[in-house]
């Protein structure tokens, strides 16, 4: 097995047993990246310093010090998250050309738990598109087919952990940021509870807007890593810089006992339906949770569209100026066009444009019409309001029904084309879900695309569901990933659930296996 095949796990144990050198790791990494970025554009910066840190690392290892838990392991970092000495450009030409001073809480931890921090990766014009495109960096493709997204907005995380350029990835989630790539690409994502870990020093677009916050978690080839990193990464330690964060222990996900746990089963959507592929997933992964003694119940979370408009409502409530005032002379991405496009209308146009959306027959395009726009004060706290209702209701449902985790769908679809996620919006229920509601959320790779799978969905009524059929269409070969929930703090259980489905299906046909060489 080569070095970048190894997991992180498995790098960390080969450098205790001295087996390989934090230098050897740079070079065959780099080695690794020089072999297949250029055709995925997953890097915007690789460290210079990354070679000279590991060298030092291996000089305190010979010198019989310990640096830490990850002592010598190579990480990547996402674009918006501040490491010093480096851009934290959210993909905008305005904000290039201005290092951070200092690392973010989290990857300062990082460090003094002895990792290294390689490089940078790419992501989507301000961070607000389920695909990785800007006009500083370009485009990221998907590692498993070029013609296809690798997600976003963590795409250039996923593609780089995906085919063994980086054996873990730092990314930020506040819409599926880290879930989409993860699924899309076929590699593990992980969104803990908002402030379990540190947010200070990761940049968000929309500065201010807190009724929905992004928050920081990590993507890696295997559950065995993101449990790594997170007993590496104590929530105790990330509270001696940041107030925000709870004082409250990892716990450990090895002291859960899957077998008594009662688990919702969630395969389909009030809102918008998933193709075959992802359901065939589901059932799959459902079989799995129960050989290893698991009980699955069948539940119905909240409903689906009031979460998405809510959300998009949220998101939306300046009017687009604060997203205006960040592309000051810069153009749009072609993701970020139409929904700028639609906040620019005046509220009457936009109001008759949902009317005659409505009578044309398509009601989920008149409620986003509806949704979008800017806020009174008092539209804003009443949003705000229903935020906290609809996060006690879903508690409740889950105590209801002694639920300690939930089996859902990660997307609508696999991976989509480039350039096909600007009107598509609405097909993000699944991971809107899980970050206005703030429940933490993990994505497992479970299955591929099959022959057989394509062309089953139900006809088409509107728009978004047309969109869904054609991105379908040609989807075979490509990941597919299951999302699993559980209750605020409850990370232990979220990764202990995880990590039994992934070794039940582990040596299953048709599991991704990575890390992928691009086509």
């Amino acid at each position: 097995m080569t070095i970048h095949e190894l997991s992180a796990t498995e790098l960390l144990e080969r450098l205790a047993a001295r087996q390989l050198s934090s230098v050897d790791i740079v070079d065959a990494l780099s080695a690794r990246r020089t072999e297949v970025d250029p055709k995925l554009n997953a890097f915007v910066l690789v460290r210079d310093e990354a070679r000279r840190e590991a060298k030092q690392a291996d000089e305190a290892r010979a010198r019989g010090e310990s640096l830490g838990p990850l002592h010598g392991l190579v990480v990547t970092i996402k674009d918006n998250i501040d490491v010093a000495g480096t851009d934290a450009t959210l993909g905008i030409r305005a904000l290039c050309g201005q290092p951070a001073t200092e690392d973010a809480v989290l990857v300062d931890l990082l460090r003094r738990k002895g990792a290294i921090v390689l490089g940078k990766t790419n992501v989507p014009q301000l961070l607000l598109a389920q695909e990785t495109e800007n006009a500083v960096f370009g485009v990221t493709n998907n590692p498993w087919n070029l013609e296809r997204a690798a997600g976003g907005s963590s795409g250039g995380e996923a593609a780089a952990v995906a085919t063994g350029m980086s054996p873990l990835g730092i990314g930020t989630d506040i819409g599926g940021s880290i879930r989409i790539p993860a699924h899309f690409c076929g590699v593990v994502g992980f969104k803990p509870t908002l402030d379990r870990w540190s947010n200070r020093g990761s940049n968000s677009a929309l500065r201010g807007q807190e009724l929905v916050r992004a928050q920081i978690g990590c993507l890696a080839r295997g559950v065995e890593d993101v449990r790594l990193l997170w007993q590496a990464l104590d929530p105790l330690e990330q509270g001696q810089r940041d107030p925000l964060v709870p004082p409250i222990p990892a716990g450990d996900p090895t002291t859960v006992e899957v077998s008594q746990l009662t688990i919702g089963y969630l395969d389909d959507d009030d809102f918008l339906m998933p193709v075959e592929s992802l359901r065939r997933g589901l059932r799959s992964a459902k079989q799995a949770l129960e050989s290893a003694g698991a009980k699955l119940v069948r539940y119905r979370p909240v409903p689906s569209d009031e979460v998405i408009f809510l959300w998009l409502a949220a998101i939306s409530s300046d009017g687009g100026r604060t997203v205006d005032a960040r592309l000051a002379g810069e153009e749009s991405s072609p993701q970020l066009k139409p929904s700028r496009m639609m906040m620019r209308l005046p509220a009457t146009a936009r109001k008759l444009a949902a009317m005659v959306a409505e009578r044309l027959g398509e009601h989920r395009v008149s409620r986003l019409l509806s949704c979008l726009g800017e806020k009174r004060v008092d539209q804003l706290w009443a949003l705000t309001q229903r935020r906290t209702e609809l996060r006690l209701a879903e508690f409740d449902r889950w105590r209801e029904q002694g639920l300690d985790a939930l089996l859902c769908p990660p997307h609508v679809v696999p991976a989509l084309g480039h350039r096909q996620s600007g009107d598509f919006a609405l097909s993000l229920g699944a991971e809107f879900r899980w970050t206005l509601l703030n429940f933490p959320a993990g994505i497992v790779p479970v299955t591929t695309v099959r022959a057989d799978d394509v062309g089953q969905y139900q006809p088409p009524r509107d728009r978004v569901e047309r969109k869904v059929v054609d991105i379908d269409r040609a989807s075979v070969g490509l990941p597919v990933g299951v999302q699993i929930v559980a209750l605020p703090y409850a990370e232990k259980v979220l990764l202990a659930v995880m990590q039994t489905l992934e070794n039940e299906l582990r040596g299953t046909d048709g599991v991704p296996r990575t890390p992928v060489t691009p086509p």
